[in-house]
């Protein structure tokens, strides 16, 4: 639920997160969407044997992270434990504004012990420990940049964010536009050193093509297939087969990927390599029967 929900927010130009009824849970999965990794989050130290466990970003979450567009969370005095962790981590580390109440104030863990056969009792039995500040929102609870009363933190954060996001997109759109331009430079200069056959050379320039349109996020199947549909030409056949190897290298899973390069050999009457990509087809989906007939065609002529 978390990736499908940060996929659809991978372009936005503002994100607002409502913490306010959120009464916590376990860890801090949310901070690695938006810190760069590795970074440690906080530490636990537990009180039983005096063992002190770190917690860092995870590596793979699935989608690119989103290390620079704005991040207003809501929180209320209701706000609690993980919640609490997580505006507290993002409030450190100057990552997000925070808006509303301030938090309850949760960072211990507490463990059930048994007095007698009527009364038990909650006892703390470890810590948070932030490797910034050294300690944590217990009891201090998490202090808001915005005070607002809880139920006007949303209505705040809109008009914030809105400002905000528009001079997120203003500043990408800039960043892009010359991206583009380089990007630009780089496909001529491989196209050139390939025509050259020139390749090794060739590889390097489409390899930083690939490099900066990844890091502004332009990269998908659509947008490969768009690049590789103007090198269906003879002359022009080892630049393609780069271009939809590429396709592979991002989207290993995707029997699309191993069909268009299946049919680029194809068209180029390279059948061992056009069989051996449409058999991966196959592999990755069982039932596709247009695999199946490409490879009963190749196998015949």
């Amino acid at each position: 639920m978390v990736i499908g929900t940060m996929k659809i927010l991978s372009n936005a130009d503002a994100i607002i997160i409502d913490l306010r009824e959120n009464g916590g849970g376990s860890g801090d999965y949310l901070s690695s969407y938006f810190l760069k990794h590795p970074t440690q989050l906080n530490s636990l130290n537990s009180r039983k044997d005096d063992f002190l466990t770190e917690f860092w970003t995870f590596n793979d979450i699935g989608v690119k992270r989103l290390t620079d567009v704005p991040l207003f969370l809501l929180t209320s005095k209701r706000t609690f434990s993980a919640a609490e962790s997580f505006a507290y981590d993002m409030k450190v580390r100057e990552r997000a504004t925070i808006i509303g109440e301030a938090t309850k104030g949760g960072a211990h863990s507490v463990d059930l012990f048994k007095i007698d056969d009527q009364f038990e009792i909650y006892i703390p039995t470890a810590r948070a420990i932030n490797p910034i500040t050294g300690g944590n929102w217990e009891g201090t609870v998490v202090i808001p940049d915005i005070p607002v009363p809880s139920e006007s933190a949303l209505d705040t954060a809109l008009v914030l964010a809105r400002k905000a996001g528009a001079e997120f997109a203003k500043a990408k759109e800039a960043k892009l536009k010359l991206a583009v331009e380089e990007m630009q430079i780089l496909m001529d200069r491989a196209e050139m050193l390939f025509r050259e056959n020139k390749k090794d050379e060739a590889e390097t320039a489409l390899y930083t093509v690939f490099q900066i349109a990844d890091k502004h996020n332009l990269v998908n199947e659509f947008f490969i297939d768009v690049l590789a549909y103007n090198y269906f030409s003879e002359k022009d056949e080892q630049i393609l087969y780069a271009v939809l190897k590429k396709k592979i290298v991002f989207f290993p899973k995707s029997p699309t990927a191993y069909e268009a390069l299946g049919y680029a050999y194809y068209r180029s009457n390279k059948k061992e390599l056009a069989i051996a990509n449409y058999e991966k087809v196959l592999e990755l989906d069982p039932d596709n029967r247009n695999a199946v007939r490409m490879i009963q065609r190749l196998l015949n002529e």
